[in-house]
């Protein structure tokens, strides 16, 4: 989707960059790894068009994932069979996706990529990351160069730039990264890490800049803790050649994420008690986006209370329409009591309170209560002995949006020398929506598979389910996964 005269998008750049970082790598490497791993998915069903005609759409799906890691790139020093991590290593690390649909519901892609596949979402080739990496460079510095992605506290984001952290004595690292945002219109793009709110506009088609820093604990075995910013932008300059919505030349540079991001987990008491706790402070808006804590309590060696509560809000591009709306949050605290009264049982209960908050309307009219609460819970029982395991659940919850209930039985077998697993499930549930009528009624399912070890890292997994519905008399679906990993080792 670009204009005339318009320069080619960075897609490949990340691709060549982490590529071409290999031939910066020291040529002789004693005991290189090369590591990679294949896994091929197809996909088979159909889907109800909706109508009086009641055709059936369908789908047929592919999908390609190939992982190749280049490790060990330093050779051990002088007496070494393998280098001491402490020294510092390098290594490469790709991963690519390709994904295709052959079934009845087609439609060209909107971007460049179209020209190498045709795919239902308008997606082909993904490159996911691909990035050399340094790890305890002259014992102090960590790096990584190409297409990667990174997670603070809440915040999850993807770019194509270089990011650095030094170590420090002070049991703290220092980090600093900048790069272009990944975007899903790019040949080896992926619209994972899209920004929310401005879709099929020209915003969404400019370049965007990500700079951002942190300081994160270092050398704390008992303690991982990381306070972050990070902000994106759209530079006026960088979109001098990308036509507005209104059809003049060039889109105005604006800020489109600005965050603070903070994060801490801790073990205590020998590893008995693991608190955490993670935040995310939209500065754009000026609001806690997102916010979650909990604790994880081993009081005996059989009985273990897990405790979290999360707080969140939608979050969109600041160039979006959506943050004039008043959006409240919605607040879920959860409760989990577990024991394993012998070696093959574990039992677990659970309760679940949501709230919703209510704001006036912007004609002032004022809601029947400004908090809706939800309340639910449910069991589990798991059972395991050497080459069988099967687990019953069951929930329900209710309040606002309506009830909803459920329950599952799941089984595995191994059998041939462990080389085949058999599995079987049964699951359903019912819904029932206070507010709309067609989101009322039930699903149940059945399923059964088989994963087999074809070879030594050759893995096949075949899957079919039967689902009968409120809206489907049946509806049948097959899942194949053939997984091939491997590896070679160069040198000593």
């Amino acid at each position: 989707m670009m204009g005339s005269g318009h320069t080619p998008r960075h897609a490949g750049y990340s691709l060549a960059l982490a590529v071409g970082c290999a031939a910066l790598a020291p040529n002789a490497a004693g005991a290189t790894e090369v590591r990679t791993v294949s896994q091929t998915i197809g996909e088979g069903y159909s889907v109800r068009i909706p109508g009086a005609d009641e055709l059936l759409l369908r789908r047929r799906r592919l999908v390609q994932y190939v992982n190749l890691g280049v490790l060990d790139m330093l050779p051990p020093k002088l007496g070494e069979t393998r280098r001491d991590a402490a020294d510092g290593q390098l290594r490469l690390m790709t991963s690519m996706r390709l994904r295709h649909d052959f079934g009845d519901y087609l439609r060209d892609g909107s971007d460049v990529a179209a020209g190498a596949l045709q795919s239902v979402d308008g997606r082909q080739i993904d490159l996911l990351f691909g990035y050399l990496e340094g790890v305890r460079l002259a014992r102090w510095i960590d790096f990584r160069l190409g297409r990667q992605f990174e997670m603070s506290g809440l915040d999850w984001y993807a770019f194509d730039g270089a990011w650095i952290r030094a170590h420090t004595p002070a049991y703290f690292a220092v980090e600093v990264f900048s790069g272009l945002q990944v975007d899903g219109q790019q040949v080896f793009g992926y619209p994972t890490v899209e920004l929310d709110g401005t879709a099929g506009t020209a915003e969404d088609r400019g370049y965007r800049w990500m700079i951002g820093t942190a300081l994160s604990a270092s050398g704390i075995s008992w303690l991982d803790a990381r306070v972050a910013w990070r902000r994106t932008w759209s530079p006026e300059a960088l979109n001098a050649n990308i036509s507005a919505d209104d059809g003049t030349q060039g889109l105005a540079g604006a800020i489109n994420q600005d965050l603070v991001s903070a994060s801490v987990a801790g073990l205590a008491f020998g590893g008995r008690l693991t608190p955490y706790a993670a935040l995310r402070y939209n500065l754009g808006t000026s609001r806690l986006d997102d916010v979650t804590f909990g604790v994880q309590a081993a009081i005996t060696e059989r009985h273990t209370i897990r405790a979290l509560y999360l707080r969140t809000n939608p979050s969109f591009d600041l160039d979006s329409v959506f943050n004039l709306f008043t959006f409240e949050p919605i607040d879920d605290a959860r409760l989990v009591y577990e024991v394993r009264p012998g070696k093959r049982w574990t039992l677990a209960a659970r309760g679940q309170m949501r709230l919703f908050s209510n704001a006036a309307t912007a004609e002032g009219l004022a809601p029947e209560g400004a908090v809706e609460a939800g309340f639910g819970g449910g069991a589990s029982a798991q059972f395991r002995i050497p080459r069988f395991a099967a687990r019953v659940d069951g929930y329900g919850l209710g309040g606002e949006g309506g009830v909803r209930a459920g329950g599952s039985i799941d089984t595995r077998t191994m059998v041939a020398w462990d080389r085949l697993g058999i599995d079987a499930r049964v699951y359903g549930n019912y819904y029932d929506d206070v507010d709309a009528l067609a989101r009322r009624g039930y699903g149940l399912a059945f399923q059964a598979g088989l994963n087999a070890r074809l070879w030594r890292g050759i893995h096949l997994a075949l899957l079919g389910e039967e689902l009968l519905s409120t809206h489907y008399t049946q509806a049948f679906r097959l899942l194949a996964t053939l997984s091939i990993e491997w590896s070679t080792r160069f040198g000593r």
